[in-house]
C-alpha cells in the first residue's frame, strides 16, 4: 500500500532541514497521530515523516507564533498563502476555515538531506 503524501511546493521557513517541524494543513482523514507520510518537495520524494502531534485551530484564530514558526510569515500573510495553495477549493470560508497543525518528525533520518550534498 502506498504511503500518503505530504506535498510542499517550497521549503517554507527552511523547516524541512530540521529533525522536527510543523505544517499547517486543511483537515484530512490521513492526518492522525502515528501516521507515516511521504514528504514530497516540488514533486520529489524527500523521505518519511511521522505525525507525532496535532492541534486544531482556524484561520480566524491563527496566532502569529504558529504562522511565523510554520511559514516564516505573519498570520495574515500565512492565510493569504493558504488561499493560494488551496485555490482549487473555491467554496472555503477562509474566515472560519478549520486548520490542523501537524508536528512531524523525520523517520530514519535526522533531517532532509541538503540539496547541495552529494548522495552517499
Amino acid at each position: 500500500m502506498e504511503r500518503p503524501k505530504l506535498n510542499f511546493d517550497r521549503n517554507y521557513n527552511n523547516k524541512l532541514r530540521c529533525r522536527v517541524f510543523t505544517s499547517l494543513r486543511l483537515p484530512d482523514e490521513k492526518y492522525k497521530k502515528g501516521t507515516l507520510l511521504d514528504v514530497q518537495l516540488g514533486g520529489y520524494s524527500k523521505g518519511t515523516v511521522k505525525i507525532i502531534g496535532m492541534s486544531h485551530t482556524s484561520c480566524d484564530k491563527l496566532s502569529e507564533w504558529i504562522a511565523k514558526l510554520d511559514t516564516g510569515f505573519t498570520a495574515k500573510e500565512t492565510i493569504k498563502l493558504l488561499k493560494q495553495l488551496y485555490a482549487d477549493r473555491p467554496c472555503i470560508d477562509w474566515n472560519t476555515q478549520p486548520l490542523v497543525y501537524l508536528l512531524l518528525e523525520w523517520e530514519g533520518q535526522e533531517r532532509m538531506s541538503d540539496i547541495f550534498e552529494k548522495p552517499d
